[in-house]
């Protein structure tokens, strides 16, 4: 009941979330003025050239992919946080030659665990997986604004290729760095440039280290904006590939089918002293 309420409130804050942005962009486009031509850039005419109304929908898929790596958060750290499965073990100890305790009772309490047992394996396993749904979500989200922003302020300069003579710390700074305008970024450079952030993040900047790098531009250091967006994505990308690591690490026991009684384990400690 606990984990069916939980994904309950977990839809309804998804789509609640879409439905305010939905009703966003109902009264913008019913105005005589559309007012998120003031926030977003691009043009907002009817049709398929409404480059402001793709910004629109990449930031909504933007606040999905967020809201279902928050989901997963909420998932899978209680699994990872709960130790019920380590109790049960060391409550099989301390209740062998322990007297005053019924079979009965002993036995209702180790039910009781492995129910838990169960629901924080299946909790586990369900977190996982909406967490590295997330993760790809959020890798195509970047993708999406990254290009339409590119598209809807063509005159812009979200990138820079690095100079011929400039030097690694030169590049940080943004120093050595010649802009680019973002009507001259094809779309596939764009790929490769989301790919070099999804696989910085993954690797924990090695690709840098190691001068591993697919798209032949940089984002401009010069757009704070742009450049903090970049680190969001990087830092929560990255955060989420660690937490799965962890998640395979240390995980709930996985509950046995076989009927766990004190009887047996007193019956394999007799073996192991003879």
């Amino acid at each position: 009941m606990p984990r069916r309420f939980t994904g309950i409130r977990l839809l309804l804050v998804f789509v609640g979330i879409n439905l305010l942005m939905f009703l966003m962009l109902v009264t913008s486009m019913t105005g005589a003025h559309p007012w998120i031509a003031h926030i977003l850039p691009g043009h907002f005419e009817s049709g398929t050239d409404s480059s402001g109304y793709w910004v629109f929908f990449a930031l909504v898929l933007l606040v999905d992919a967020v809201t279902v790596f928050i989901a997963g958060l909420a998932v899978m750290l209680p699994a990872m946080i709960d130790g019920a499965p380590l109790a049960e073990r060391r409550l099989t100890r301390l209740f062998v030659d322990r007297a005053g305790m019924s079979e009965e009772a002993k036995e209702a309490i180790f039910v009781g665990l492995r129910e838990d047992a169960v629901n924080a394996h299946v909790q586990l396993i369900v977190g996982r997986s909406i967490l590295l749904a997330g993760a790809i979500f959020l890798a195509a989200a970047f993708f999406a604004v990254v290009f339409t922003f590119t598209r809807a302020a063509p005159s812009g300069e979200l990138f820079a290729q690095p100079g011929l003579i400039a030097s690694h710390e030169e590049r940080s700074l943004g120093l050595g760095l010649i802009p680019v305008e973002n009507k001259s970024v094809r779309t596939r450079q764009i790929v490769e440039y989301t790919a070099d952030q999804v696989l910085a993040a993954a690797a924990l900047n090695a690709p840098a280290i190691y001068g591993v790098q697919f798209a032949p531009v940089v984002h401009n250091p010069r757009v704070p904006l742009f450049t903090h967006f970049v680190f969001a994505f990087r830092t929560i990308l990255g955060f989420t590939l660690v937490l799965l690591v962890i998640s395979f690490l240390r995980r709930p026991q996985r509950p046995v089918r076989q009927k766990k009684t004190i009887a047996s384990v007193e019956a394999k400690l007799e073996d192991a002293k003879k």
